[in-house]
């Protein structure tokens, strides 16, 4: 009588003749689930789980039977977990887990010691903020697995060309937002030096799309494809060699049918870009860190029992005692986090508030829809409907923006005081400096633009055109890189951006201050997009001005940000977050 144990793919099977006690024991180990077709135990094979297997027949008194080479194997995983931890806290990288590697383009240091931790880790996170230089690295690895892992034996080129059988081999599926689809593109041009990649998004249709996945080197799809049947499926019907999942906060729903198949998706090596994997709740991380390690985090349902603290109604208020720090482990084991402030010689942000008192049109106007909400307020004891309140919330802040209406409807006040700050901003304090405009309203947007037109409320400068100049979730790739590439040129001023939508993939470091018209509720819209501007390539300080009206929802929506800043901050031992630092001493 004993327990067998065997290590098939990534998972330990584990048969042993029944027995309440035992039958409970492994019910405490992380992801473990009961196979009925064939009658075992399947639990995520893992340094850790081997340990607790271990312990589990030490109790019992049971001998343990397993071959040495997966005890090996789980042994040399250990040695490489604590390389890996190394590397991600010095920046360090042990003679042990030197690699051979030559980068196309000129590393940082943080970037050789993350190639460094993802070959010494083979499925890792890496938590950094934006422009770091996620991406470049990111390349890189694929690279180093496609040719450099090991001696080709086909071909005598270093690095493998294209037309080398075993780099044509090599299969790397991207999955990352529509709006940065085409970067993907030109980062893997720019550090590889070829152009084998296929960006795979509309106007091609879904089935043309799927008969071209896996054609190229790197396949290059949307965040929204793991939504959609034809493609999903012929993601999920092949083994891919490297799967990259970009902005992987997105996938932080567990019921969402695109965090679902993302789970399911097969691949040798897996690896996760976020420099916010937290942004509003605990339970974002879950799916995250499973699609890295599987069973990490256990279930879905014992994660929530484990870490998560809720009301009667399920409601999460916060983490359990003792949560934060077994989350902020687990991050830690398989995730390398960095800062600009950390790594690069980045000048710092500094934040200031303009505070704007409203005019009597908008005070009567915001009054009314004040009461307006209140009567949207079910009567105590009901249940209320988070998305109606929110909606009513958002039309407060069109308000303070200068829109008055619904639908269609919207009047734009162009006399209201934001504006006018705003006026004064761009002509005299600003003068003749470049400068991002966020807002969250295409409308808002279309106003300030055709507001600041040449000629228009602002003294003109020779050699810069002001109008036109918008990026939104409508305007077509090519035209929204033309408008980049002419302010980054120095041919455009003035640059009106929805934080929503043109707050990732976009470099526009060739201004120095960005001017908050408008925000939202969402800490990563906030953060990501201020990073657009506090890049590499920044030469300046970055001056961050924040509109606020005052009494009004924007204070609010100010302290809401401050809520999860800090809550992010803890996770993540991140300290040097400026957006909670800034808020928290109001």
């Amino acid at each position: 009588m004993n327990i067998v144990v065997t290590l098939v793919h990534e998972d330990f099977l584990v048969t042993f003749p029944y027995d309440p006690e035992l039958v409970n024991a492994i019910k405490r180990l992380p992801g473990r689930t009961w196979d009925k077709r064939t009658k075992r135990w399947k639990v995520p094979a893992s340094p850790a789980a081997l340990d607790g297997l271990r312990s589990m027949a030490k109790q019992a008194r049971l001998p343990l039977t397993i071959s040495p080479s997966d005890v090996a194997k789980m042994e040399a995983e250990r040695t490489a977990d604590r390389q890996a931890a190394y590397i991600a806290t010095t920046d360090r990288v042990p003679d042990a887990a030197t690699i051979d590697f030559p980068h196309v383009t000129e590393p940082y240091q943080h970037q050789i010691a993350g190639l460094a931790f993802l070959a010494t880790t083979k499925h890792g996170g890496l938590f950094w903020e934006m422009g770091l230089g996620k991406t470049k690295t990111a390349i890189d690895y694929a690279e180093w697995l496609a040719g450099w892992a090991k001696d080709c034996g086909v071909c005598e080129m270093k690095p493998h060309s294209p037309q080398c059988p075993r780099s044509n081999d090599f299969r790397c599926l991207i999955v990352t937002p529509n709006t940065v689809v085409d970067n993907w593109g030109a980062e893997i041009e720019k550090h590889t030096l070829f152009t084998d990649y296929a960006l795979l998004r509309a106007p091609m249709t879904l089935v043309n799309r799927a008969r071209k996945l896996a054609t190229r080197r790197y396949s290059v799809v949307n965040t929204e494809v793991m939504s959609q049947g034809p493609l999903a499926k012929a993601i999920l019907d092949r083994e891919w060699d490297l799967v990259i999942i970009d902005e992987s906060q997105r996938f932080k729903n567990p019921r969402a049918m695109r965090t679902k198949r993302m789970l399911k998706v097969k691949s040798k090596y897996r690896l996760i870009l976020t420099g916010t994997p937290l942004t509003n709740s605990p339970q974002d991380l879950w799916a995250q860190l499973t699609f890295l390690r599987p069973g990490i985090l256990g279930s879905w349902w014992s994660f929530q029992q484990e870490y998560l603290f809720k009301d009667r109604f399920g409601n999460v208020l916060g983490l359990r005692a003792g949560a934060e720090e077994k989350l902020r482990g687990k991050m830690a084991s398989i995730g390398y986090r960095r800062t600009k402030k950390e790594v690069l010689d980045l000048p710092e942000k500094v934040y200031e508030d303009r505070h704007i008192e409203m005019s009597e049109t908008q005070a009567r106007a915001y009054q009314t829809m004040k009461e307006e909400l209140r009567m949207a307020m079910p009567e105590a004891g009901d249940q209320i409907v988070a998305h109606s309140i929110l909606t009513q919330l958002l039309r407060l802040t069109q308000i303070t923006a200068g829109l008055y209406g619904e639908g269609d409807t919207y009047e734009w006040d162009d006399r209201n005081p934001k504006l006018l700050e705003l006026d004064q901003l761009l002509n005299v304090d600003l003068e003749g400096k470049q400068v991002v405009v966020f807002g969250m309203y295409r409308r808002e947007l279309e106003e300030l633009a055709a507001r600041y037109a040449v000629g228009k409320h602002i003294a003109h400068v020779g050699g810069l055109a002001y109008g036109g100049g918008i990026i939104y979730g409508g305007v077509k790739p090519e035209m929204r890189q033309e408008i980049i590439t002419q302010f980054q040129d120095g041919k455009r001023r003035l640059l009106f951006v929805q934080a929503h939508s043109g707050g990732i993939g976009i470099n526009l470091t060739a201004a120095q201050t960005a001017i908050y018209y408008t925000r939202g509720w969402s800490l990563e819209d906030y953060l990501q997009s201020q990073d657009r501007l506090h890049r590499i390539g920044q030469q300046g300080t970055v001056n961050i001005i924040h509109l606020v009206t005052k009494g009004t929802i924007d204070e609010q929506v100010a302290k809401a940000l401050a809520a999860k800043s800090d809550l992010a901050r803890r996770i993540t031992g991140d300290d040097a977050r400026a957006l909670a630092s800034d808020v928290l001493r109001r």
